[in-house]
This record gives structure tokens, sequence and C-alpha cells, in this order.
């Protein structure tokens, strides 16, 4: 490309040029804003304004993190190969060799790293706990539990105030949830004022006397319509409850507020049915809309009471266990920054230039931290009369995508940002050239939104700014806009519609790869090796809801066409997720029926109805515990075996860490394959990793007991936050499937805007006031979560005037989201669209308004989602088919090798020393041995703190480390340990392997593993023994090889196999070191001997021969000599002479 083109060439070389000065970069899309950011900080290093060590770079998310670190480390080696000045190069390279020092992260990590380096100042503790979403949500759930069960207890007084307004605890969660986002917001109170319910009460009972005039008592030829229905229930409440009770009273309101249908011909006349419809609606609107609203806004500032104290309650929480939320590293950032001068100069100096990506989206109070940290005014503490220093901030963002309010982002903070840098001598400078798109794409774009933004901005949206595009469109290439139109469909069904919808578009793709479409590439396409082709990760699929993206994914399944779906909430929804809860409920509490006949009814399994009916007459009981050993038929055989594998499973829980029998759970039982093999199975197999993966963390977070992380999986389940994943996330060569506001940042060449059924637009629940504030004021509508619908429970005073601005709010941000979809498209930009009437409904709203004229894309063949085929099969093809899988388990069953380790050889049939116990166990050798290594290697210079910290990581008491140092002691004052320090070579625990046969197993006097004759007798070892393999081969033709009890050997072909097979033997050598004459094997001994000392000699003393014999073998040097060190009576005892 050529820079004439390059309409805002001026403002890139200011980025690169005007060190000194403070830029907002609004960067349209596809305009390089990475790029724009890589060449500033390339900038700032080679002019000297700044080091490597005191440069930030703050991002939005990790991925964006890693792509801008990446991206500048090798921009970075590029600029040090072709610098030619010496004394910029050697800057460069400097800042290359110090790379680790730049900080490229997020925002929460940046403060996190703030308040790690400067706790005391806020009284935080300083080793405090960074929570994920997921485990804030969890973490909040639970102390909304607890703040319950404290209130129940020691609060009757505050609920006693929300039971005379005819709530009850259960019933705020959601609000809960929603008021803890927003913990730096004043919640805006309700009324005071009771409302008059003698008044409301006197004009229900005068309406309801004038409805029995004309409601009719007998129940219409046709039954009644819902009106009619609807008042002869007031009747009864009046008759039955009364209104008396205020909350009855206004519960009758609230079941006025629907919408009731009037059919006229179940009233006496048309006129009488009209004519009441009309007195209905008149007593709706003036009088049950104001009662409800001054009920609401009563029982408002009772919410709010009750709540106050909940967000506190889990406030204190987070600091008692010194966690903290996203919120909390913000929060606390900006109060260390704002309460401390002398804190906020340490950090200016420290990072003299911070650099943000996408600020549109950034929260309030991570602004407010960037100004503190770049402020001229260290002692001013209000942050929106901050001026940032000259060239300390590079902010870069688009405020026509800015798309994020729900998450906390405000539009309005960005306009106050932009605002105190144009008053502090900065400038903002506009990117519009666009690299990303064809020419064509915005030929068409442009004036769609042209019409849509506003020529000069305002506080609810951005002035529009057109797309400069420089790419050409190619010849013989696929490019422009298409649509794809979905034939009205009865009822207008929105899965129907969307399964057009999908069929149309993966049957496209599955054309489009099969060599029919060519698409223009991009240079940095081309440099990957990319040819024009179309392949599967050519193709992006945006939802504007996440709503029916299964239906898509089994589609492109159904075409054998790789897929990834991301933002999806499948995770806690999923059944494979909750069959899995089942089992570790039933695991933990066996004796609880309903848990294991659900897991034995569920995927683990699948035992009949009929089956567990006929177990149960058999006397069967529902309990791993219970002996299920026995004949009977196939079902009950089932039954009793599944019980079986289900106490094994039990047994694991307790033998094994939490996820690692969990993981065994999973392998053991064949689920993943099952999954893997199953419809959507990536995803379903997908979410038991992800399972795992979540658990593991916290365990390491000190989570351990099996019955812990049940309990953490339960809410796990009610938390929606959690995406599922693949079993190959991030494969390059798919299909992506994702929901618009994860697309943000992201492009394809050919982009399909799928799914043209959204939902109806909900209605505001909240308005935070913030720059008019000093203290941001939050305005929240209370609702309760329902099957169908949420309840309104209550509302701030002047709710109705927030609401009204609230929407300006989102119907512009509605519109930035019609930008940033269609500005992902390099090539080809696909709009679906229906044919029927869904206005209010319509998910790409006004692109949608934009599509007359644009051309239908084709489609080459209809085909549609097939169910998958049932399989039918017939008695005898099911035994014929399970005779087959019999005879292929048994094959597979046998191994093609053996495996044996030294250890068990070598004591194989020894009985142990009868010892005194120490006490200290397997995990005192480990200390041990671990110490001993370290000391060897001449790293003995802080054995205290080793100690220390080797107990610990066994999990042992640290009162333990006198004990253990004057051991370790001990044995470095030995002459043993002498002998080690002098030798020429020394290794510390060295594993090996060997691959060999059974002869090893034979009787080998220097091996020492002989069984003596009463043994072999006993166990039909001496017969067998003594034959040659020809006797052997003809007694077991005539069938009478002898029985061979060793292992469960009884015929002369398992046997035969078995000695055929090769061996595996391995083993791990505590040390080796060489002296003149040869090598010298010694093997650590940490029991607690006393005058048994032989008896352990002639234990452990073949273990530490076959350790030589397999040096020798492997290494081809001689052994010297070979023993056993006794460390707690400080003795080496040799057993091994060597040869």
């Amino acid at each position: 490309m050529s820079d004439f083109k390059l309409v805002d060439k001026e403002a890139r070389e200011k980025i690169s040029r005007e060190l000194d000065r403070t830029f907002l970069v609004e960067a349209g899309a596809g305009s390089g804003k990475t790029r724009s950011l890589v060449n500033r900080m390339l900038a700032l290093l080679r002019s000297g304004k700044c080091g490597i060590n005191t440069l930030a770079a703050v991002t939005f998310t990790r991925k964006a993190a890693a792509e801008l670190r990446g991206r500048f480390q090798t921009e970075l080696e590029k600029e040090v190969l072709k610098e030619k000045e010496k004394k910029i190069k050697t800057r460069l390279s400097d800042a290359l060799q110090n790379l680790e020092q730049c900080y490229i992260g997020t925002i929460h990590s940046f403060c996190a790293k703030l308040l790690r380096e400067r706790p005391i100042e806020i009284a935080l503790d300083p080793d405090f706990e960074e929570m994920e979403e997921i485990e804030d949500a969890v973490f909040r759930d639970k102390c909304w539990l607890d703040y319950l069960l404290k209130v129940r207890l020691e609060g009757e007084a505050i609920l006693q105030s929300l039971d005379e307004v005819g709530l009850a605890p259960e019933d705020l969660k959601d609000s809960f949830t929603d008021v803890s986002l927003f913990p730096e917001v004043e919640l805006m109170d309700g009324s005071k004022e009771t409302p008059d319910f003698t008044r409301f009460r006197r004009d229900l009972e005068k309406f309801l006397l004038k409805a029995r005039e004309v409601v009719p008592a007998e129940r219409p030829e046709k039954g009644f319509d819902d009106l009619q229905r609807f008042m002869r229930r007031c009747f009864v409440r009046q008759r039955n409850l009364g209104f008396q009770d205020h909350r009855i009273l206004m519960e009758t309101f609230e079941l006025m507020g629907r919408n009731l249908d009037v059919v006229k011909n179940r009233w006496p006349s048309k006129e009488i049915a009209d004519d009441f419809q009309g007195r209905f609606r008149n007593f709706k609107e003036e009088i049950v809309i104001d009662a409800l609203k001054q009920w609401r806004e009563y029982r408002h500032s009772r919410i709010i009471d009750f709540l106050k104290p909940a967000i506190c309650f889990y406030e204190g929480k987070r600091k008692q266990q010194s966690r903290l939320n996203f919120e909390d590293l913000l929060l606390n950032s900006s109060r260390l920054l704002r309460e401390n001068p002398e804190v906020r100069q340490y950090f200016s100096r420290k990072f003299t230039h911070i650099l943000v990506d996408e600020f549109q989206d950034t929260d309030p109070i991570q602004a407010e931290v960037i100004l503190y940290l770049t402020g001229v005014n260290c002692e001013e503490r209000d942050w929106q009369k901050l001026v940032p220093r000259p060239g300390s901030l590079f902010l870069v963002g688009d405020p026509k995508q800015s798309i994020f309010r729900f998450r906390r982002a405000d539009i309005d903070t960005y306009n106050v940002v932009k605002e105190q840098i144009e008053k502090g001598g900065g400038e903002v400078l506009h990117l519009t050239a666009n690299f990303r798109s064809l020419n064509s794409l915005a030929e068409w774009n442009n004036p769609v939104f042209e019409r849509i933004f506003p020529t000069e901005s305002d506080k609810y949206q951005p002035a529009f700014a057109p797309l400069n595009t420089v790419r050409v469109d190619e010849e013989k290439t696929s490019y422009g806009v298409y649509k794809i139109t979905a034939p009205i469909v009865p009822r207008h069904k929105e899965k129907d519609i969307a399964t057009y919808d999908a069929i149309a578009i993966t049957n496209w793709i599955s054309w489009a790869c099969e060599g029919n479409v060519r698409l223009a590439r991009t240079e940095e396409e081309k440099e990957k090796g990319l040819k024009s082709g179309a392949q599967p990760s050519d193709f992006l699929l945006l939802f504007r809801y996440k709503k029916n993206m299964n239906i898509y994914a089994r589609a492109l399944e159904e075409r054998g066409i790789p897929f990834e779906i991301t933002g999806s909430d499948a995770f806690s929804e999923s059944e494979e997720i909750r069959e899995i809860v089942n089992l570790a409920r039933a695991l933990i509490d066996p004796e609880n029926q309903v848990y294991t006949i659900a897991v034995l009814r569920g995927i683990f399994f699948g035992v009949s109805d009929d089956e567990l009916l006929q177990f149960k007459r058999k006397g069967g009981r529902f309990s791993f515990f219970s002996d299920f050993s026995g004949g009977g038929d196939l079902g009950e055989m089932r039954a009793g075996a599944s019980l079986g594998k289900m106490r094994e499973w039990w047994d694991w829980t307790k033998k094994y860490p939490s996820s690692t029998a969990l993981e065994m759970i999973f392998e053991n039982s064949g689920i993943i394959n099952y999954l893997a093999t199953s419809e959507m199975g990536s995803s379903k197999a997908g979410n038991l990793f992800k399972l795992l993966e979540i658990l593991r963390a916290r365990e390491r977070e000190g989570q351990t007991s099996f019955a812990g992380l049940v309990k953490f999986m339960e809410e796990l389940t009610s938390v929606h936050e959690i995406e599922e994943i693949s079993l190959t996330p991030g494969r390059a060569n798919a299909v992506r499937l994702m929901n618009l506001h994860k697309a943000k940042g992201l492009e394809s060449p050919v982009v399909f805007l799928a799914n043209p059924v959204g939902i109806r637009p909900h209605e505001p629940d909240k308005h935070v006031v913030r720059v008019e504030e000093v203290t941001p004021k939050g305005y929240f509508l209370f609702s309760k979560k329902g099957w169908y619908q949420a309840k309104l429970l209550s509302q701030p005073v002047n709710w109705e005037e927030k609401a009204e601005e609230e929407k300006k709010y989102g119907g512009a941000e509605e519109t930035r989201l019609m930008y940033v979809a269609a500005t992902r498209a390099k090539n080809l930009l696909v709009i679906s669209t229906y044919e029927g009437d869904i206005t209010k409904k319509r998910a790409w709203g006004v692109l949608d308004d934009e599509l007359v004229g644009v051309p239908e894309l084709e489609i080459p063949k209809k085909a549609e989602v097939r169910e998958r085929e049932k399989l039918v099969l017939k008695s005898g093809e099911l035994k014929k088919a399970r005779e087959e899988l019999m005879g292929n388990i048994d094959m597979a069953i046998r191994p093609g090798y053996l495996v044996e380790t030294v250890t068990s050889l070598a004591k194989k049939e020894r009985e142990l020393p009868g010892w005194s116990r120490s006490g200290f166990g397997m995990s005192w050798g480990r200390v041990v041995h671990n110490i001993l290594e370290v000391a060897g290697k001449g790293d003995d210079g802080n054995l205290d703190l080793l100690a220390e910290n080797v107990l610990v990581a066994e999990g042992r008491d640290v009162g333990e480390k006198r004990k253990l140092l004057k051991l370790i002691d001990t044995i470095l004052k030995s002459d043993f340990w002498g002998r080690v320090l002098k030798a020429e070579k020394k290794y510390f625990e060295i594993p090996f392997s060997i691959k060999t046969d059974s002869t090893v197993l034979q009787v080998e006097e220097n091996g020492g593993i002989e069984h003596d004759e009463k043994y072999k007798e006993e166990n039909g070892e001496v017969e067998y023994d003594l034959m040659s393999k020809a006797e052997r081969k003809e007694k077991g033709a005539r069938g009478e090889m002898p029985e061979r009890k060793e292992k469960g050997i009884t015929e002369y072909d398992e046997i035969s196999d078995r000695e055929k097979l090769p061996i595996i033997l391995t083993g791990a050598i505590d040390l080796a070191f060489l002296e003149k004459g040869g090598w010298i094997i010694a093997d650590y001994k940490t029991d607690e001997v006393e005058k048994e000392l032989e008896d352990f000699i002639n234990y452990y003393g073949p273990q530490v021969k076959l350790y030589s014999k397999y040096w020798e073998d492997i290494t081809k040097q001689k052994v010297k000599e070979a023993g056993l060190y006794f460390t707690s009576v400080n003795e080496w005892v040799k057993v091994y002479p060597g040869q």
C-alpha cells in the first residue's frame, strides 16, 4: 500500500514523533491499534525517554496482553537488528535483554502489583489472594448463605421489616448479586413514607362491587375468558382473605398488572364486555399503577436496609480471608494512591510512561487509577481534576466500539478523560485508515453508519468516522455484503428459523471449502503461507445472543467441519456435569439411596428401571457397601456389578487426592470416550477436563477433602459465568462460533452474522450516575427471577426518569454493537435475516434495515440438520455383538509387556522385619533424601531454611525441624559422607529403566530372589520348575498341566504367553559415586532399626544388589561396592562386594 492512501498519515507520525505529548488515539475498526501501541513503545525506548523497566502497557484481557507482548518482542528484535546508530542500538538491546522488566498485562494484574509492593499503607495483608471471577461468584454465594444464617440467628428486627412488606430473605439473592458488583456506588433509597393502603383498599372494594354486577356468575358455554377468570379470583380472595392485610391487597394489585384478554362472546353482550374492559383499564391506569409505584418505592427502602449489611458482610469475609476480587483490586489501588501522595510519587517514578489499550471499555475506577499515576499534582484527591504529565499517558480506544456497559464500562468516563487530556495540552488523534477490510465492505458500511451515528459526538454516542479502506477488491475472488433470508415459518418458531439459517450457512461453508471459493489474502496472511482457497479457519459465525448456538454447531458437526465455540454457558447447564455431581454426592453419602439410584440410572451405568426393580425384588440393597455378589439374570448382575464399581471408586476417593480420584473415575468409566463420540462430543468431553482444571486449582488453594470439592462442584453448577471448552481449544483450522461481545478485536475473511432472531429488549434494571456526582449514585431495580419472567420487587424514587436516561445509553450501545458486528470481516460479510415480522426481536436491528438491495447468498444445496438416528438391534445381533465385544476386550486386556520394579522384585514374598515403627513414614524418608541430595551437590549453606521448606512441602509438622537437622548433621559428619564428598563423580536420585525378559524372574543366587521349597510346593511351582519346556508343552496339550497359583495362571497358553512378554524393569538409585577402582552404589534407609539390623540387611540387601547389576548393564562400568546406609544408626553396611 502506498502512503498517499493513508489519510491519517500525520496522526500516525505524531504517535512516534511527539513523545512529550499525551495522546488519546481514537482508532477505528481495523486501523491497527496494536501497531500504534508498539510503535509508541519502540519510539520511547529509542529516544531514551524511558527505560524498559519504567514502561507499562495495560490491556483489556489476558489474551490481548499476550498478543501485545509477542508483537512488541518481535518488533523490538527487528529494530535491534536493523539499527545502525550505536547509542540507540544499545538502548534497544538493553530493553530486549531485560524485556521481562516491562509490565504488559491487564489492569487487574497491574493493580495487584501495586498493592503487593505497598500494602502497609492501607493495612492490607501482603499475602492476599486474587480471586478469579468464577471463584468470586462461588464465594459470594457462600457469603450470602452465611449472611442469611446470621440474620436468622441475630436479626429478628430486620426479618420482621422484610416480612411487613411481603418479602423473604431468599427473594433477594439476585438483588444482592447485582449490587455486589458495584461496591463503590451509593445505593439510592426508596421512600420511607407508608403508602395510603386505606384509600387503595377502598378503591379496590368499590371496583369489585361494580364488577360483580357484570361479570358472569355462571360459567359461559365456552368457558370464562382471562379477565373474567381473574375477576372471579379477586372475588374469592376478597371473600376468603379480605384486604385488611396490606400485603394481600398489594399482591392483588400486582396480579392486575398483567395483560388480560377479553373474549366478547363470553359476556352478556359486546357492549358490556367493551365497557368493563375500559373500566378495568382505567382502574389500572388511575389507581393500580400509582399504588404499585408507591408500594415498590416503600419496599425498596426495606430491601436496601437488608442488602447494605449483606454487602458489608461479604466485604468483611473477603478481608478476613485476605481474598480480593477484581473490584477490590481496583478500589484498594485507587484508595492507596488517593490517600498517600508519597506512594503516588513513588509509582509515578517507577512507571514513567503508561499505555492503555481498549480504553473505551475501561472501568471508571481503572481510569481513576491511571490518572492518579500520571497526574501532575500528587496532592489532588479528585481524579477528575487531574491533568496527565506531558507524554506520560498514551491511550488507544474506539468509542464506537464501547460495548461493555453491563460490565461497568462507562462512555461517560471516556468522555471525561478525553476532556481532561485536551485541557492538559494533550491531543485526540483519529486513525481512520482501515487495513482489514476490502473496499466493497467500506462502500456498504460507511453510508449505513453515517446515517446512524451523529455528526457531532454527544454524551451518549461518538461522532461518525469513516472506514478509509486501503485493500482493493480482487477479481475472481469472493467479496462484498450478502444476505441469507429465512422464509416465514409457522408461529415464527425460533428454532425452525435458526435451523434453516444453520443449514444454509454450513452448506455454503462446506461448498466453499471444497475449492469453490477464492479469497484475497492480506500480506500478513501470505507470509503465513495461506493460499487463496477457503478453509474452515476463514469463517467466523457471530451471534447477537448465545441462544441456539448449538444448532449451528450441530450442523457443522453433521458436515464434518471442525469448529470452536466461545461464549457459551453450556458448562453449568450440561447434563454430563450434573451426572458427575450426582456421582460425587453418592460417593460422599453412601447411604443416600436417592443419589445412588440416580447414578445407576445415569450415563455412568445406564441400568434400566426394570433392572433396578428386579434387583430390589431379589433382596438387593441400593448401597455399594452391601453384599452384591451372586447370580441372577443379566439385569440383576448389571445392578450388582455397578454397585461394586461404585465401591471401588469410593475406595479411590479415600486413597488418592480428590482431583486424581475423579480423573481415575473418568478414565475407568470410559465417560470421556463416550462423550467424545456423542453429539457435540468435543464440547461435552472438554467440559470434564475444564472441571478437573477448576478442581485442581481449588486443591492448590488448600481445599483437599473430597467432600469439600463436592460442595464446591455443587456451587459451580449455579454459576453461569463459566464457559464451556472443547477437547481441542485453540486449534488453528476451525470455524469459530461466538457471541458478539467475545468478537471485539477479532477479524476473519468471511463473517456470518447468524441467527436472525434475537430476544425482546429488556427494560433497564439499573442506572449509575458518575460524572455529575462526587460519589457515584446507583439506581437499581430489584427483581426476583422466575421460570418465565422476573417479578419486580421494588424500585428507587424517580426511577422512571432514570430508566428513560438508561434507555438512551442502551440504545446507543446497541448501535455500537452493530458497528462491531459489521466491521469484523476482511472480505465477505453475510447477514442473516427473516421474512416474517419480528420487529422487536430482530437480532441484527439497524443492519437488518439496510438489507434492501443486498444480494442473496446463493446456497449450493439444501439439507436438513438430521437428528441422530436411533440404533435398533435384533436380539441375535445384540448377542453376536456382545460376543465379539467380549472377544475384543479379552484380546485388548492381554498385556503386550510387563512392568516390574526393582523394589518389588527384590522384596517379593519376603516378610518385613518386625521393627518398632518410628511413626515418621515414607514422607520422612523423602524429606531426608531431598536434603541429602542438596547437601551432596555442595549447596548446604542454609539447611535450616531448606529443612523447613521441605517439611512444609511434604505436609509435615515444622516442629520436626530440630530432629531433622540433628539427623542431617550426624550424617554429614560421618565417614561415609566423607567418602561421598571426596568422590570423583556423584549422582543423586538416578531413575532408570531397562528392557529384559522373564529370565530375570528365574532364581538367581546373586539376585537374592529365590523362593524356598515350601513356598514352591504350596504354590504348585516345584513340578512346574522341574519340567522342561517340551514337557510343559506336551502336558499342556493333554490337559495335565499342574495348577500354578501365582498371579492366577492356570492355563498353559497363558503361562507361555507371559513367558514370552518383554519386561520393563524400573528403579531409582539413591546415590552413586565414583572412587578409584569403580562405582559405589548406596541406598539410604531411614527406618528406626534397633537390634534387628541383620533382618533389615537381609530384607533390603537384594534390592541394592540388583541396582548394582543393572548399573553395570546400563553403564558398562564396574561396580566396586554396594551397600545400605542406615541413617538412624549412622552405619554403612556393605552387601555387594562387586565382581
